[in-house]
């Protein structure tokens, strides 16, 4: 496959997942120092992408070829990988939020976090998730929904505290009374790593599927049960509005589904570039 650089051309070999072959696929121009300027009408709008995160796509493309062709990481060693807790929102009796057609969010959260499971894990992450279907992940006898809740968020709170040196990334869906509201936005715990993460998380979104996404972080409130009683650093994303009918019919497709999980990918790739050392996460 051919990449119409101006300095060279890099050609990539191995049967890839159809929307990264879009993504290689593309035409990339106006090569700077910094920045590469990305136009594709059918898979990105006109955006500015840091060149870190276009090298970074590449390394993900020759990544896949060898993961597919039986290749190994050299000298594993799980105790040096970084812990990457993906929460994937609600589940089981708890679907979320729903879309004015019915779409309920707690899908659309596990399948994110499920594509985002498999790009951290191709590239050498331990990763563990709440949860891997569609369950809930409450111990209480109480009939309850509301004891059913606490429940649930209680456990995912002790797992998320029982790795120590991880990060927590948790995978919402956000619902409005105004139908205008879309995009995304992070909300981190108060840890300044957390606000770290969730920049890099947020801006890498923004600068490869959201251009015209203004949304501002926040820290979370008591509001956040999980993102407030955090001991490591943790983040809450909300992928967009499902009530925007326009965002809601992209959400409701697996390409864009899948987008979301690259960002989110290449956000916490930048994230761990800061803190190479892993004694610093």
């Amino acid at each position: 496959m051919d990449l119409p650089f101006k300095q060279g051309r890099l050609l990539i070999f191995g049967s890839l997942p159809r929307f990264l072959l879009e993504y290689i696929n593309q035409k990339f121009h106006k090569i700077s120092k910094e920045f590469l300027v990305v136009k594709n009408l059918n898979f990105f709008r006109k955006a500015t992408i840091p060149l870190f995160l276009i090298l970074l796509s590449f390394a993900i493309f020759v990544y896949f070829y060898a993961i597919g062709h039986g290749a190994v990481l050299a000298n594993a060693n799980l105790q040096n990988l970084k812990t990457v807790i993906i929460d994937a929102g609600h589940g089981g009796f708890d679907g979320g939020a729903v879309a004015f057609d019915g779409t309920v969010e707690k899908d659309i959260n596990l399948n994110i976090s499920q594509t985002l499971a498999k790009f951290l894990k191709q590239n050498g992450f331990r990763v563990i998730m709440t949860r891997e279907s569609d369950v809930s992940t409450e111990d209480t006898e109480d009939s309850k929904i509301s004891s059913k809740k606490k429940s649930d968020l209680k456990n995912r709170l002790d797992l998320m505290n029982d790795y120590k040196d991880a990060i927590f990334v948790s995978i919402h869906l956000n619902k409005f009374t105004t139908s205008s509201a879309f995009g995304s936005q992070v909300f981190y715990s108060k840890d300044d790593r957390a606000r770290f993460l969730g920049e890099k998380i947020q801006n890498s979104i923004v600068a490869l599927i959201q251009p015209e996404n203004t949304r501002v972080n926040k820290q979370a409130t008591s509001s956040t049960y999980l993102l407030y009683n955090a001991t490591i650093p943790a983040v809450l994303v909300e992928c967009g509005f499902l009530s925007n009918r326009q965002e809601l019919e992209k959400l409701k497709t697996k390409e864009y589904q899948n987008k979301l999980s690259f960002g989110i990918y290449c956000g916490i790739l930048e994230y761990f570039k800061e803190y190479k050392d892993g004694s610093q996460i």
